[in-house]
């Protein structure tokens, strides 16, 4: 038995052509080539939340198993549902339905089969017109088709999973199940019907949650597929994976409409940690922003950055250090994420570069010799210790934050080149707080942190 559309002429154009052309419109060039095997992407009407999914979905490694996890919006059940249906129908054609790898998972994880439950589901179903418009061939010749299905291996399938009164433990132990031969798209808007700005705030923190994967801090009510997006954050924790931002928005922002709206994000899967994938994809743009906000702060301008990579709009913690003819010229930076990131570089650039108590401000005549680098940071984390021995046995390769009272000092990572050392990098630092070198007592804290560090060195520029 094949699931019929419910939602082709409401949530999205029920004619095959029209369909098509918005989800084309909705394609933008990608600035990097990483395909990845697990999205969060929103579920509303296309006009609303359709630009969000399609930022998401262009991420998506196609597989032979696509299993899309969504949240139940009209049946109360526990744990998750599974369907029996064969095929589910859009105005694109038909999706097949992996009757067998279902029958698998309702035999090994808490479930039910109803197809019941799936019939006035909108979640799952506005889904699929994503995954036929961007992995089946489109009015292709026969040679056409055949290197497409040369590239996507065997005809996808698709396993949709409803979620009810769910541990997100079980998403998570389902993704790592069969994480080898499946992508996995999880399906869930964001806040619902508060004022726009409430919306910002709370779609804020909440992307900072699910980016930074404090898994303990996401809510119910801040996300419907709340269960399917801490699976997967789970998941990512313990994988050592990174989730990043594709885009955030609300529905004011296309209606404008401000007093009840609903907010719309998607983020992908990145096999390592945020600022790594920065320092593959965007060293050149990184290190172009901080050169460009120092050079309107000597014409006296603001400096706006245009087309921001949305992984630069997720908060972080940067220091821009900047030199002349090798020899320091400034440095300035945060510890801590309070802002976003791409706003952090841009303020950091502009602060070393003017407000470093230590040196005079820049000069124009400076910039052809000023050399711009920028570490930019990831958490900070406290390290436990018992003496002075035992704190210098953790600090290596580490940047170290070293805190005594109202005295602190930070070193970032790249120090450990100048100061291999570890004692003399330990004094140094104790130095650098306003301490005597040899100065130790059980009231001082220790933190660190890693750091990439991008500089002007290591860019081709073209």
């Amino acid at each position: 038995m094949n699931k019929k559309p419910m939602f082709a002429g409401s949530f999205y154009p029920a004619s095959s052509d029209e369909l098509n052309n918005l989800l084309n419109s909705y394609k933008e060039p990608l600035s990097n080539d990483y395909k990845s095997k697990a999205v969060i992407v929103p579920h509303a009407g296309y006009i609303y939340s359709g630009h969000a999914a399609m930022a998401g979905f262009q991420y998506l490694e196609p597989s032979e198993n696509i299993f899309i996890i969504a949240p139940s919006h009209n049946e109360s059940f526990n744990n998750i549902a599974l369907p029996q249906y064969s095929f589910f129908e859009t105005p694109l054609g038909n999706i097949e339905v992996n009757n067998k790898l279902i029958s698998e998972i309702a035999e090994k994880f808490p479930s039910i089969i109803a197809d019941e439950v799936f019939e006035k589901e909108h979640s799952i179903e506005v889904q699929l017109p994503f995954l036929q418009n961007l992995f089946y061939p489109q009015r292709q010749s026969a040679v056409d088709f055949m290197k497409t299905l040369k590239k996507l291996g065997r005809k996808i399938r698709i396993v949709p999973i409803l979620t009810g009164n769910c541990d997100y433990r079980i998403i998570s132990d389902l993704i790592s199940t069969y994480w080898e031969n499946s992508s996995f798209i999880i399906s869930s808007d964001l806040s619902h019907y508060y004022t726009q700005e409430q919306c910002r705030q709370i779609d804020t923190y909440t992307a900072t949650i699910i980016e930074t994967g404090r898994i303990e801090f996401l809510e119910n009510a801040q996300a419907c597929g709340i269960v399917g997006i801490k699976g997967l954050v789970d998941f990512a924790n313990n994988n050592d994976c990174s989730l990043i931002r594709a885009e955030m928005y609300n529905s004011g922002d296309i209606s404008n409409e401000k007093n009840k709206v609903v907010g719309y994000g998607s983020w992908f899967l990145y096999e390592d940690s945020r600022n790594d994938f920065i320092e593959k994809y965007y060293p050149k743009y990184v290190i172009e922003t901080a050169r460009e906000s120092i050079i309107a702060a000597i014409n006296e301008e603001e400096y706006i950055p245009q087309k921001i990579p949305s992984v630069l709009t997720e908060f972080g913690a940067s220091f821009v250090t900047l030199k002349l003819d090798g020899e320091l010229r400034g440095c300035i930076g945060s510890v801590y994420p309070t802002k976003p990131l791409i706003l952090d570089i841009i303020d950091n650039a502009k602060n070393a570069g003017f407000q470093d108590p230590r040196f005079e401000p820049l000069t124009i005549e400076e910039l052809d010799r000023l050399e711009v680098s920028v570490s930019i940071l990831s958490a900070i984390e406290r390290i436990n210790f018992k003496d002075e021995r035992d704190l210098l046995s953790k600090i290596y390769p580490y940047g170290i934050i070293l805190v005594e009272r109202d005295k602190r000092a930070v070193y970032l990572p790249v120090v450990w080149e100048q100061l291999p050392d570890k004692e003399i990098f330990l004094n140094s630092l104790k130095e650098k707080a306003g301490l005597p070198p040899n100065y130790f007592s059980k009231t001082i804290e220790a933190y660190k942190f890693s750091a990439i560090y991008i500089s002007e060195d290591n860019i081709i520029y073209h």
